[in-house]
């Protein structure tokens, strides 16, 4: 899925943001945050000093986007790449509870000047190519066909989801229409949850 769009670029050094950063063996890391999304590399700067890392050795960060004036979270997770192997890379979390989706993010190069205002990171002659994945109990799957792949995990509540989809006229092709869906289904989750805990409770007291 391409997006496209064309805004005032950034300078050559990228867009510094305030965050946090957390490797691999526990050791936070908090200051300004560059994500240079064309080499999967995180860079942090604290007190004049810069530290780069790979997704080999971050578990996950988080930056406030001045931007899209929003936080935005990434974890470094395991990617199988076309040729068979293994090896981790940033997603970027778009959705969270009982079904998370994840969004890759790479640059691609282009014939003509185009900016992503998704990205944090603005390259000249080059589109932002987003790939989005679903997870459930730990299943990781590429999101090619939402209606097909991602609505029959939502079975619990497909009489609301339908009831959903149909009244807000949503087509479930575009990313932005899915992910409205899925937070449905983790909200519909956490209630139920909350009201199954809330009944235990009752129980013990009484």
């Amino acid at each position: 899925m391409l997006f496209f769009i064309t805004t005032k670029a950034h300078d050559s050094y990228g867009l510094w943001c305030n965050g946090r950063l957390t490797l691999e063996d526990g050791e936070v890391i908090e200051g300004e945050i560059n994500y240079d999304l064309k080499f999967e590399v995180v860079q942090v700067r604290d007190n004049g000093i810069i530290r780069a890392f790979t997704a080999q050795s971050v578990s996950q960060f988080t930056l406030f986007d001045p931007i899209k004036f929003r936080q935005r979270d990434f974890i470094a997770i395991e990617h199988q790449l076309l040729s068979g192997y293994e090896r981790k890379a940033f997603f970027e979390v778009i959705a969270n509870g009982q079904i998370t989706v994840l969004r890759k993010s790479k640059y691609i190069r282009r014939p003509r000047i185009t900016e992503d205002y998704r990205a944090p990171h603005i390259y000249l002659n080059a589109v932002c190519k987003h790939s989005y994945f679903a997870v459930k109990s730990k299943e990781l799957i590429e999101i090619k066909n939402f209606e097909a792949q991602v609505l029959p995990w939502m079975a619990r509540f497909e009489q609301e989801i339908n009831h959903y989809i149909e009244e807000s006229r949503l087509k479930l092709k575009e990313a932005h229409e899915q992910v409205r869906v899925v937070n449905l289904y983790n909200q519909l989750c956490d209630n139920h949850f909350k009201n199954t805990q809330a009944a235990d409770l009752y129980y013990l007291m009484n």
